[in-house]
């Protein structure tokens, strides 16, 4: 009796030494041509550091094609002569919401048009350093998108109209700040001069009040040549008065103008295309 509990332990002690070594046994890899550290561990879900560490491997750069790695963290071993496949990732939501459709970006002014200009702080500088951080989200969520210029250069109103009527299924958004010789005037307003205009410019606006938590100035018409001019749904933002100390302070800031890039984004996100 006393031997064979021995021998049913002793079994149970050697099934488990093996079972604990298949389980450390990592799934593996076959180092195919344009195989990196960095391309490996994105797809398999681990760190670079990991993956150096669980294959000892001091010089990346001296992996060669044919190479069989392990990869950290995977409980079952691939067969042989095989690669492991990396569980299926779902892209995020968020970039598929443009669906390729187009959005012409106009930082106004440039160049030698400052436009307003109040404490030492050109316009046309907070035009272009909001435009690039719309531009960044509305790539990031799957739009095209096309700027009217990308560096403090003059572009012509013409121009700029021009280049937004080279596309379809596209929409116009011209960023600008404010300026009067009320010091006491605040807030963002959002111009339109056709009907399409009329709708994504209260969507871009319902955000910019949401989002900045600005004065609410209202959804305006008014014929500025960049939006009679442009053939596809035009407008134009305001985003704050330059004119007035504490609103240009707030808006000179970069989370400022990141809270106006996305409200602007929102607001796009929001209008039904037509």
């Amino acid at each position: 009796m006393h031997s064979v509990t021995r021998n049913r332990i002793g079994l149970a002690a050697a099934l488990l030494v093996l079972l604990s070594g298949a389980l450390g046994l990592g799934a593996t890899h076959t180092v195919r041509k344009g195989d990196t550290l960095y391309s490996l561990a994105k797809r398999y879900k681990t760190s670079v550091s990991r993956l150096k560490a669980a294959n000892r491997i001091k010089d990346p750069t001296r992996m060669r094609i044919g190479q069989r790695l392990t990869l950290p963290g995977r409980s079952i071993k691939a067969k042989r002569g095989s690669t492991a496949k990396p569980a299926p990732t779902k892209k995020p939501s968020h970039s598929r919401i443009g669906g390729g459709k187009r959005v012409i970006i106009d930082p106004g002014h440039g160049g030698r048009d400052w436009g307003a200009y109040k404490g030492g702080i050109k316009e046309s500088y907070l035009n272009m350093r909001v435009a690039k951080k719309l531009e960044y989200i509305l790539k990031q969520r799957g739009y095209s998108t096309a700027m009217t210029r990308r560096s403090d250069r003059f572009v012509s109103l013409s121009r700029r109209a021009a280049l937004a009527n080279r596309y379809r299924n596209a929409i116009f958004v011209s960023i600008h700040f404010n300026s009067t010789r009320n010091s006491w005037v605040r807030g963002a307003e959002t111009f339109y001069a056709g009907s399409a205009g009329r709708s994504l410019a209260s969507s871009i606006q319902r955000e910019m009040v949401r989002r900045c938590r600005v004065k609410n100035r209202g959804v305006r018409f008014a014929r500025f040549a960049v939006l009679v001019r442009t053939e596809c749904p035009a407008v134009l933002v305001e985003c704050g008065f330059m004119s007035n100390a504490s609103e240009r302070a707030r808006c000179a800031t970069r989370s400022y103008q990141s809270s106006a890039a996305l409200a602007i984004a929102d607001g796009i996100r929001k209008y039904r295309w037509r």
